[in-house]
């Protein structure tokens, strides 16, 4: 044991001492090669001037795909040739000289060196029966080949880098491609990269059809980061300069209920349906469910059971409504065979919800089914297994069927995941006091 542990230290030693034999070039290298892999392109791009020299293919490859996302298009054209140069038949390298060229209106050279290329995805997306595409049909192609690349990549697999690649190529041959600098906003706030994703949302035109959804996009990523003053002045801006676009009093609404400003969200609410009651419209049902929700968040279960009832007459079959109404009625011990008749409606509709699931084991607890309430549960904490409530309501299951130890211990556990304002904390206090008091 004493050799290996002398051994391991050695190895470490050893480490230590090439790591700080690197050059200030070779340090640069290695912070560059992270920054791609995080996609800091700006980082890769700061760090290259350092270590220019003795790079291989995959190297330029990285520092052109790098310098294309920051719209260095340029700089990427002088890498691409040096890529080339390396591998004549490089794809990506080749995108890049002819974007290059047509930014500079030099289609040219295009016609001239690449119209009888053999690369079937260069033809596609350059060239129709041996003949160079306009400009704003080259955009699109190059637009059309992100989305296949994005739709056909399962959410882990996707490589951003040269998704993002793609779309600024699409944006950079076309700057009115107000299509391509959405889905750029879309891409980098996916990545949680909201000040890149406001940039490029803030280039789309006020004509645009993708303006309004950019716009609040934006404002949700203020919101993301915790500057919900911040959101809610984007969104009201919005409002205004969208004559009170019912679309985007729905998305005011729909803060405030998310931010817990209940009464406030009420009262837009309560402006859509007066604007909507009398049309023929599928949201309708929504609208006093989300109505609903809110009245009985601030504990006007009369109000709430009302929207909740009419929501149902609406859409008899939403899941979510069967399911919130129904779970109304358990924590009130009232109508409690309907409400389990809805539920085992809704669980069949949505097997998926363990929202559903938790309301149905706690339906079967009010019924004193314990066992099948407890094989219910233990589903939903194995879907769900940070859910405050659901290890809560787990634990009074448990106590009733007599496992009490483990029910002390689910009840602990939900009291550290609670948040502070949850009503559950202190009713799960109250009874770990009276647990430990007997």
């Amino acid at each position: 044991m004493i050799k290996n542990i002398t051994l391991l230290f050695f190895v470490l030693i050893s480490l230590l001492m090439t790591n700080l034999a690197y050059s200030s070039s070779t340090s640069s290298y290695l912070i560059s090669k992270a920054a791609f892999k995080l996609n800091d392109f700006q980082k890769v791009f700061d760090e290259f001037d350092t270590y220019e020299k003795d790079l291989n293919l995959l190297d330029y490859q990285d520092i052109l795909i790098s310098l294309v996302n920051l719209k260095k298009i340029n700089q990427a054209n002088k890498i691409a040739i040096k890529i080339l140069d390396i591998d004549s038949d490089n794809q990506e390298a080749l995108m890049v000289i002819m974007v290059n060229f047509l930014i500079n209106n030099k289609k040219e050279n295009i016609n001239k060196e690449y119209y009888n290329t053999n690369n079937e995805l260069i033809n596609f997306i350059f060239f129709e029966n041996k003949l160079l595409k306009s400009n704003y049909e080259i955009s699109i192609s190059f637009l059309e080949l992100a989305q296949n690349f994005f739709s056909n990549s399962s959410s882990y697999k996707i490589n951003y880098s040269y998704l993002l690649f793609y779309l600024s190529l699409s944006a950079s041959i076309n700057t009115e491609n107000d299509q391509a600098l959405f889905m750029l906003g879309q891409i980098y706030q996916i990545m949680e990269k909201y000040e890149d994703a406001e940039l490029h949302y803030n280039k789309i035109k006020k004509d645009s059809i993708y303006f309004i959804d950019a716009k609040r996009n934006i404002a949700f990523n203020y919101s993301k980061f915790l500057d919900y003053n911040e959101a809610e002045k984007k969104i009201i801006d919005l409002i205004k300069i969208t004559n009170n676009n019912n679309y985007i009093i729905k998305i005011l609404a729909d803060f405030y209920r998310i931010k817990k400003k209940y009464e406030k969200a009420i009262n837009h609410y309560d402006e859509l349906i007066l604007l909507q009651k009398n049309k023929t419209n599928s949201d309708l049902w929504n609208l006093f469910y989300l109505r609903g929700v809110c009245f009985e968040r601030i504990n006007k279960w009369q109000l709430a059971e009302k929207d909740l009832l009419y929501s149902l007459e609406l859409k008899y079959d939403s899941p979510n409504v069967l399911n919130y109404l129904a779970y109304g009625w358990i924590e009130r011990d009232i109508y409690i065979d309907r409400a389990l008749l809805m539920l085992e409606k809704a669980y069949k509709a949505n097997p998926d919800s363990y929202y559903i699931l938790d309301s149905l084991a706690w339906a079967h607890y009010k019924k004193n089914n314990l066992q099948l309430a407890a094989n219910l549960m233990e589903k939903v904490i194995v879907m769900a297994p940070g859910e405050a409530i659901s290890l809560d309501h787990l634990g009074d299951i448990y106590f009733s069927l007599n496992r009490k130890r483990e029910a002390v211990f689910l009840w602990k556990q939900a009291k550290d995941l609670a948040e502070p304002e949850d009503e559950i904390k202190e009713n799960l206090e109250k009874k770990l006091d009276s647990y430990y008091e007997r």
